[in-house]
This record gives structure tokens, C-alpha cells and sequence, in this order.
């Protein structure tokens, strides 16, 4: 189980200006029961269907047997998809794969293909990647929800006639959809052509989509234990089940992000995992956060960190610049590799006998401490080890944590109406520049 740690953000440690008072929080109790409320409807109307998907009965095994297949017939695997349809899979990736895992042999990467995942489209990336894939050896798994992404059909339209002309009457068995169950282009695509194709639930937003094919399908093609993710997902819902604060630290984690944005004037979030598995995991929580609070003037700032890369750079604005955020660390207590210092200059005396592990907690360590002594609220989240379990009940805690804190500021933290304007001038600007 993850440890949380609240401490750093009460005003016994940074004073009743900066910090949760026990006075703050009574004051929010009658709202922290409406929005449970609230969120128990939304769980009633499948809006928040991503607390109860992973209960639902077979569904690791159906993914097991497409990937099983996809494993062993592909060097490669290619997916096309952006924003909530790649950064759950790429935090999945890169928490629970072997670093650099596409540069090793086929047996050291557990048999499984080379992942890429293509979530923009810069010319020179994807058009450098496809001439560096072969088409005959490569799985593309297109993913959309909607199956009108600009950016997602964009690459579509690129790789179809490539898999076309280089495979003739088998490039279907090199293409995979994930997509709306019913309705859009990707999901008529599918049904016409008698393309292999998975569903993302009606009500299942594309943030809140990583415990789903969406990010479990090419997580299992990979060699990743979605077991063990989606048991931890499951225990973190289990957890996060009663209104009492101190035993939902997802609640708890809302609540003080309420009051410190209503009564302390703490507006950014900021996240630095300790950890590079961890770092995507950060990117995956902007956008979480970002698009589902960030409406009616209202919202958290969200800003992604890495420890200890950043205590070199940003720390120096969270010591002594505007005191208006909120830090979580991210640490991990045991590390899958032990790199031991042992010879050592004369001044560096105090590394030696310690492995890097032991460094970096001991700079993770440092920095709570510097922060909340310079009266700054900082949350620390304990990581026993990177594995599918905790993997799992990360994504689950924010998931629910989000939807928690929507409803505690009386939003939608299921629709993203600031995004669609873009989108429609993106299609004016086309049409008026073919």
C-alpha cells in the first residue's frame, strides 16, 4: 500500500497562515459530504464508470489473448493516440518496463516488441519513426475515443496506405482500433473493413481511460502485468470508500487542495516524483488535473517536477519565490537496482558507503524538510516499490482524488468544453488552406 504523508501542509508545522487548521476542516465537512454524495451519483450514472471498470468481471483475460497474439508475431508496436489516449500508457511504460527497454535484445525485453508511442505529430519524429519501422514487422493500434482526433487521424491516414501497399491482403492483421463502443468514424471504420477492434466505454473520458484497453491493451502486448495494476486499482477504490479523512487519502489529498486554494491562496499543485520511472506519471497528473478542474475561473495549476533533476532549478522559486503552491513528492523506498558509491575523494566522505538510492531519498528527504522549514505545505506519497500494485492504485488515488475535488468545487470534472473551440478553428483553418 502507498503511505501518505499530510503533515508538511497543517499548521503545526507551517503555522495557521500557510497550513491546514483543525478549524479549516470542520468548516468543510458539511461540503465533503455533499460531494461524496455527488460522487456516488456520478458513479450511479457511469459518469465516474473508471471506479468501478476494474471490478468488472474478465477484464485482464480479454486483453490477454489479442496481446498474447500481438506479442509473438511483432517486432514492433506502434500506437497512434494523444493526450488521455497515450500518457496513461506511457507512464505504465515507463514505471513498469526496463529502462531503455527498446534498445535490448528481444529475450531480455520478456519476448515482447519495441514500444513506441506516437502522441504528437511533429513531421520530423513520426515520418523519422516510420522509416524506421518496418511495416511488416509492426502492430499500429490506433486509439481515439471519439474517432475525430485531428492529430490521432492525421497519423492514421499516413500509416493505412503504407500497411496497404506493403502487405497487400494482410495489413488488416497489423491493425488494431480503440475506440467509441457504438458511434464515430474509427468505430464505422472498423465495423465496414472487419478491423480487430477494442471498446472505450461511452461515459470513460480519455484522462480517466488508462485503467482500460486503452492503456491496459498495449501495456499487456508489452509484457506488463495488468493484473497486478488493476488489483491495485481495485484496492485503492476499496480504500477510498467512506467520508472520514483520515482513512481516504484520496478525500484528504482534495480537501487540503481546497483549502489551500480557498483560504491559503495556494493555486499550483506541483508534482516531483523522486524516481525517472515516476516522471511520465507527472505528465499523466497535468493533464488529469488541468482539463477536468480548469473551468468557470476555477481550477488548480498543475507543474510537473522531477527529484532530483529540479531541486536545481525549480526549488530555488518553491523556497523563496510566491508562496502559492502545494509540493508532492513522489518517493520510492526501494529501488529494483543497487549502484553502491565506494571510493571517494577526501570532502566527499559522507557518500561513501551509500548506494544512489540511499542519495537520492536522503535529497527527497532534504528538500521536504528545507520547504516545510521555510513554511512551505508539501505532501509526501511513500512508494514501498515501482510495481503494477502501486502503479495501479497511483492512477486510481488521483482518478478518484479529481472527480472528489470537481465535485467539492461544484464542477464537471468529466467534460473539457474549453478544448473544443480549438478544435473547430483547427478544422476552419484546413478547410480554408487546402
Amino acid at each position: 500500500m502507498l503511505r501518505f504523508d499530510f503533515s508538511s501542509c497543517m499548521s503545526d508545522a507551517i503555522g495557521w497562515e500557510h497550513g491546514v487548521t483543525s478549524e479549516d476542516v470542520a468548516s468543510i465537512q458539511p461540503r465533503i459530504a455533499s460531494a461524496h454524495g455527488e460522487l456516488q451519483k456520478w458513479r450511479a450514472s457511469k459518469d465516474a464508470i473508471f471506479m468501478d471498470y476494474p471490478f468488472e468481471a474478465g477484464l485482464a483475460a480479454r486483453l490477454r489473448k489479442p496481446a498474447a497474439l500481438i506479442q509473438n508475431n511483432f517486432d514492433n508496436l506502434v500506437v497512434l493516440g494523444i493526450g488521455g489516449s497515450a500518457l496513461g500508457l506511457r507512464s505504465l511504460a515507463q514505471a513498469l518496463l526496463p529502462p531503455y527497454a527498446n534498445l535490448l535484445e528481444r529475450k531480455k525485453r520478456n519476448n515482447a516488441p519495441r514500444l513506441f508511442v506516437c502522441d504528437n505529430i511533429d513531421p520530423d519524429y513520426f515520418g523519422s519513426l516510420l522509416e524506421v519501422v518496418d511495416a511488416k514487422d509492426t502492430c499500429f493500434q490506433v486509439i481515439s475515443k471519439s474517432g475525430n482526433t485531428t492529430e490521432t487521424m492525421s497519423q492514421f491516414f499516413v500509416v493505412l496506405p503504407i500497411l496497404k501497399a506493403r502487405l497487400g491482403r494482410k495489413w488488416k492483421d497489423h491493425l488494431y482500433v480503440i475506440t467509441d463502443p457504438e458511434v464515430g468514424p474509427l468505430r464505422k471504420f472498423a465495423a465496414e473493413e472487419d478491423i480487430q477492434s477494442f471498446e472505450v466505454p461511452r461515459k470513460l473520458g480519455g484522462r480517466y481511460s488508462a485503467l482500460s484497453a486503452v492503456g491496459l491493451l498495449p501495456a499487456a502486448c508489452v509484457g506488463i502485468d495488468i493484473e497486478g495494476v488493476i488489483d491495485g486499482a481495485r484496492e485503492m477504490v476499496r480504500t477510498c470508500s467512506g467520508t472520514v479523512l483520515d482513512s481516504n487519502p484520496a478525500y484528504k489529498n482534495s480537501a487540503v487542495a481546497l483549502l489551500m486554494d480557498e483560504k491559503k491562496g495556494k493555486t499550483i499543485s506541483v508534482m516531483m516524483p523522486y524516481a525517472d520511472r515516476l516522471a511520465l506519471f507527472a505528465d499523466w497528473y497535468a493533464q488529469l488535473t488541468g482539463e477536468s478542474l480548469g473551468k468557470i475561473g476555477l481550477g488548480i495549476t498543475p507543474v510537473k517536477a522531477l527529484g532530483s533533476t529540479d531541486q536545481h532549478s525549480q526549488i530555488q522559486l518553491y523556497m523563496e519565490g510566491p508562496n502559492d503552491k502545494v509540493i508532492t513528492f513522489i518517493g520510492v523506498e526501494k529501488f529494483q537496482k543497487t549502484v553502491s558509491v565506494t571510493n571517494v575523494m577526501e570532502s566527499f566522505e559522507h557518500l561513501k558507503g551509500h548506494d544512489l538510492g540511499g542519495i537520492l531519498q536522503a535529497l527527497q528527504k532534504a528538500s521536504t524538510q528545507a520547504l516545510t522549514s521555510n513554511r512551505r505545505p508539501n505532501i509526501t506519497i511513500t512508494v514501498p516499490a515501482v510495481t503494477p500494485q502501486a502503479i495501479g492504485e497511483l492512477f486510481m488515488f488521483y482518478e478518484i482524488g479529481t472527480a472528489f475535488l470537481g465535485a467539492l468545487l461544484r464542477i464537471n470534472p468529466f467534460d473539457q468544453p474549453g478544448v473544443e473551440l480549438g478544435k473547430k478553428l483547427t478544422k476552419k483553418i484546413l478547410q480554408e488552406n487546402r
